[in-house]
């Protein structure tokens, strides 16, 4: 009762909606450059002007959302979102740079397809109120 007066119970049924929209995004991004799954980084190097745009899109919708995350009560969702954007700008900054490919960005992108994870898990846990 008191959460639906001060606006608690709404603020946190938006975040997780715009939050788990957001990870569908990331989703689609790690299944459509075959990151997730069957990982190959082959299919991410030959589309890197694609996968540039498509990083700095999910980096720019999803920094807003890390102050979001506090607003989930029963994870401390943040510090995830943010490890999330570090990787996801990590990977875009490896594909603008070539001498910084290799084992760097496949390291990141594990990297990133394990916090997705993290997260989705910790997300799935989490109730609407």
């Amino acid at each position: 009762m008191f959460n639906a007066l001060t606006g608690a119970s709404g603020r946190h049924n938006k975040a997780l909606r715009v939050i788990s929209d957001w990870l569908a995004t990331v989703q689609k991004f790690l299944t459509g450059y075959s990151l997730y799954g069957n990982y190959d980084l082959d299919t991410l190097l030959q589309k890197r002007g694609d996968a540039k745009f498509d990083l700095t899109n999910m980096a720019y919708n999803g920094r807003p959302l890390v102050a979001t995350a506090k607003n989930i009560k029963g994870a401390d969702l943040t510090p995830l979102m943010q490890d999330i954007i570090t990787y996801i700008e990590e990977i875009r900054r490896y594909l603008i740079d070539p001498s910084l490919q290799g084992d760097k960005i496949r390291e990141s992108a594990l990297n990133l397809r394990g916090t997705f994870e993290k997260l989705q898990d910790a997300l799935s846990s989490v109730e609407p109120m």
